[in-house]
């Protein structure tokens, strides 16, 4: 069964970035690693500009990467992420063209 990777991009209201930063490894990071399937869950920052950050996901199969996006957490976790971005989420999904 093929992996499920997903990159989002986010870019943060000036002034949030470093408490978000901390926020989101702390309350979303920790959790997220922590599941079933969870290969890769990073937030890496723009070197240029750290408002600009992108979230990593590897995850073992698509089931895996479905249920971590069905957790109840994400209906408390969703208003604090949208109160901080400047712009709306780009997120992306990938397949290898390998598998």
């Amino acid at each position: 069964m093929a992996k499920a990777r997903l990159l989002v991009d986010l870019d943060v209201k000036p002034g949030e970035a470093d408490s978000f930063a901390e926020m989101f490894k702390a309350e979303f990071v920790s959790r997220s690693r922590t599941e079933q399937g969870c290969e890769q869950y990073e937030l890496w920052r723009d070197a240029e500009n750290p408002c600009k950050m992108t979230i990593i996901e590897v995850w073992s199969t698509e089931i895996d990467l479905e249920v971590h996006l069905a957790q109840d957490w994400f209906g408390v976790w969703a208003p604090k992420m949208e109160a901080v971005q400047a712009t709306p989420l780009v997120v992306r999904k990938f397949v290898s063209s390998e598998e």
